[in-house]
């Protein structure tokens, strides 16, 4: 019968800094983000991988998730959370060391900016956190920074809703994400919002590296797993969108961009 771990007791001694030389991650750092590739799902690229020290968590980009550093171990290793507990007990113990010199360091990534309130439109008060969303692999206190969640009733009703702000961080409408895969279309905007207006997320991006993902809820599950700097297209690539990117990268001195 294997042996009990303490989760909570565990995180509390362990960083997950010093699980990476464990699992043999070459990584590199930009304060307090490491980036490297994945070797679990082998997909995404040299930097599919991150790991916050900050926020003590991990984000992989090619599978699309995320969590602490038991289940990063988990991730990495193909174990069940309890087994990589177990694995880190034994490993790390009650040591204290600091991560691996296999870890170079860089130059400092952003702080993340303080949520943006809209002006034009009223935030949706009525928003809910349910087992809806907890399903997508968000949590409340994510879901309360960026002002989303499940919307009951409203033109998003039965949708999970999230705010889309200008570069300038006005409010500019809601998109409704899908609760399932079966759900069509995937995103939901209210009439007369054109898509390809804005990129979403960027409001908050800093100077730094910059990320482009799929959709909205990519976005949100990175920034829960301490991935910052991250944006999303609303709708299909078009030129007029590349453009936009670029101009967003000049105006907030982001050197390069990567799609995941």
């Amino acid at each position: 019968m294997s042996t009990f771990v303490d989760f909570e007791a565990l995180k509390s001694r362990v960083k997950i800094e010093q699980t990476m030389p464990l699992l043999g991650l070459k990584m590199r750092q930009h304060g307090d983000q490491y980036r490297g590739p994945c070797p679990a799902c082998k997909s995404g690229g040299d930097r599919a991988l991150a790991v916050n020290s900050g926020k003590q968590s991990y984000y992989c980009f090619g599978q699309r998730k995320g969590g602490d550093l038991i289940a990063l171990v988990a991730h990495v290793r193909g174990m069940t959370q309890k087994d990589a507990a177990a694995y880190i007990e034994q490993q790390c113990g009650n040591s204290e060391q600091s991560h691996s010199d296999t870890v170079h360091s860089s130059r400092n990534s952003s702080p993340s900016p303080p949520a943006q309130q809209g002006r034009e439109l009223k935030p949706l008060d009525y928003l809910v956190f349910n087992e809806g969303v907890d399903g997508l692999g968000l949590t409340e206190e994510t879901c309360k920074v960026w002002g989303a969640g499940y919307a009951p009733k409203g033109i998003m009703r039965g949708r999970f809703a999230v705010p889309i702000h200008d570069r300038a961080g006005t409010l500019l409408a809601y998109v409704g994400v899908a609760m399932s895969e079966e759900t069509s279309p995937r995103l939901h905007f209210p009439n007369g919002f054109d898509p390809h207006s804005v990129i979403f997320g960027a409001d908050r991006v800093k100077e730094g590296e910059l990320y482009l993902v799929r959709e909205p809820l990519d976005v949100l599950t990175a920034y829960q797993s301490g991935v910052e700097n991250v944006v999303a297209f609303l709708a299909p690539i078009t030129a007029q969108q590349i453009e936009m990117l670029a101009a967003l990268m000049d105006a907030a001195h982001c050197e390069t961009v990567e799609l995941f």
